[in-house]
């Protein structure tokens, strides 16, 4: 009798007409963990499922920790983060000028110039965001301003080497702080030297 697949494996069809008995026997047939495949999904979807389980498994190992500790170990902790804080906001570079760009452009803009403008827009409020944000967490550790949710995300997020879900925003990413504070340099700069070439680059990062 022919069978009506679900999808490309073998044991996934719609059962023939019985009791409850014989679709629990079919039930039974099938696997306990379901391949990619079931779903008329890549094999590899399953590497990705993998990894961000992976992911989650480690941080809610780190959400986890025992967040008590001695007044000086505490005080330790909020002097490293402070000093990640200035050294990743010394390092943020300069905003893109819009203005300036736009004016060069002109009001005739081909598709890629309006890419770029749209990127400028991007950029500037992400590094806008990080530099109020780093000033106010320093702010914060020192005690002259109140550490909101969002300061304390940013906080955990430092000290464990993590890019804060804020920052995340702008565009995604699996890197550390530290690298992904790199790439973000080198991002800013090569839409910054499109902004004054008006140079479309042949190869984008």
């Amino acid at each position: 009798m022919r069978k009506f697949r679900l999808s490309s494996l073998a044991n996934y069809f719609i059962p023939d007409d019985g009791d409850v008995q014989s679709y629990l026997d079919q039930i039974q047939m099938w696997p306990n963990f379901d391949k990619p495949d079931a779903f008329g999904q890549h094999s590899n979807a399953d590497i990705a499922s993998l990894i961000e389980e992976t992911r989650m498994l480690f941080a809610t190992l780190l959400s986890m920790q025992d967040q008590t500790s001695s007044s000086d170990s505490a005080e330790n902790a909020e002097n490293k983060v402070s000093d990640l804080a200035k050294d990743i906001l010394f390092n943020t570079p300069e905003e893109i000028n819009y203005e300036q760009t736009a004016k060069i452009i002109g009001i005739i803009r081909t598709p890629l110039e309006v890419v770029l403008l749209q990127e400028i827009e991007r950029y500037n409020a992400l590094l806008d965001e990080m530099r109020t944000q780093l000033r106010n967490l320093r702010r914060g550790i020192l005690g002259l301003v109140v550490m909101s949710s969002d300061l304390e995300e940013i906080y955990t997020a430092v000290s464990e080497g993590r890019v804060p879900s804020q920052w995340l925003k702008a565009y995604s990413s699996l890197k550390p702080l530290a690298a992904w504070a790199r790439d973000l340099t080198f991002r800013v700069s090569h839409f910054n030297f499109w902004a004054k070439t008006l140079r479309a680059p042949t190869l984008f990062g």
